[in-house]
């Protein structure tokens, strides 16, 4: 049914718009995270150039958001049966979302961490990251968590985050324990208690048949593996 007059247009967009919140978990936790977002943008009192920043990410995410459910809609009103193209436009358009995602928690990074905002003055440069302990441990998680996903997905093995070889969880979890294990000045008593932690994370995984315990083990060997290195390099 198409709209005859623009009140009708408006009326069919704000339907949409709360058809998604009604039925989409994710786009209300969008909203939810953009919300605060802008409430804490306000407290900080940051520039229009931030604002605009933020506001590009937030809406870059929420509209593939909305275009991600009316294509799996739409898929799912023409598909009777399983079909694989019908697989692969749904996780592309998932992917869409999940790299628009990735943009806006840069973005944020980028922006709240910055000189004068949340934590002591510091530059988003190579610099910065080899004198700040959250610059790098920020970093080396990002990369923990996407070469373990490189890895699986070239080996085929079990989806991007669930199952398969390695185990991305167990990749991250140790890789916090490196990291507080690394950090100069961290007590012992909370580098042990961070490795116990990383083992329930391990114990988790095999205990709930996702993973066997040489792909929780390898995960766990490759978080440190990759973390120790690019503490090397970084720090």
């Amino acid at each position: 049914m198409v709209p005859h007059k623009v009140i009708d247009s408006f009326n069919a967009a704000i339907a949409g718009v709360v058809y998604v919140l009604k039925t989409q978990r994710n786009i209300r936790i969008h909203y939810v995270a953009a919300g605060l977002v802008l409430i804490l943008s306000i407290i900080l009192k940051l520039t229009v150039h931030d604002l605009l920043f933020l506001l590009s990410a937030i809406v870059l995410v929420l509209v593939l958001e909305m275009i991600n459910t009316a294509i799996e809609a739409t898929i799912d009103l023409i598909a009777e049966t399983y079909h694989p193209l019908a697989r692969a436009a749904k996780d592309v358009a998932a992917g869409a979302v999940f790299i628009a995602s990735i943009y806006a928690v840069c973005v944020a990074y980028l922006i709240f961490f910055r000189k004068g905002y949340l934590i002591r003055p510091l530059k988003i440069s190579l610099d910065a990251i080899r004198g700040s302990d959250w610059h790098f441990a920020f970093v080396t998680l990002a990369v923990v968590i996407i070469l373990t996903v490189i890895v699986k997905v070239l080996l085929h093995r079990g989806t991007p985050f669930r199952g398969g070889f390695p185990s991305v969880h167990a990749a991250v979890a140790f890789s916090i324990f490196t990291l507080t294990a690394l950090i100069p000045g961290t007590p012992l008593i909370i580098v042990v208690f961070v490795f116990l932690l990383a083992l329930l994370v391990a114990q988790s995984r095999i205990a709930s048949r996702i993973h066997t315990f040489y792909e929780v083990l390898s995960g766990a060997l490759w978080g440190m593996a990759v973390t120790f290195f690019l503490y090397k390099i970084i720090a």
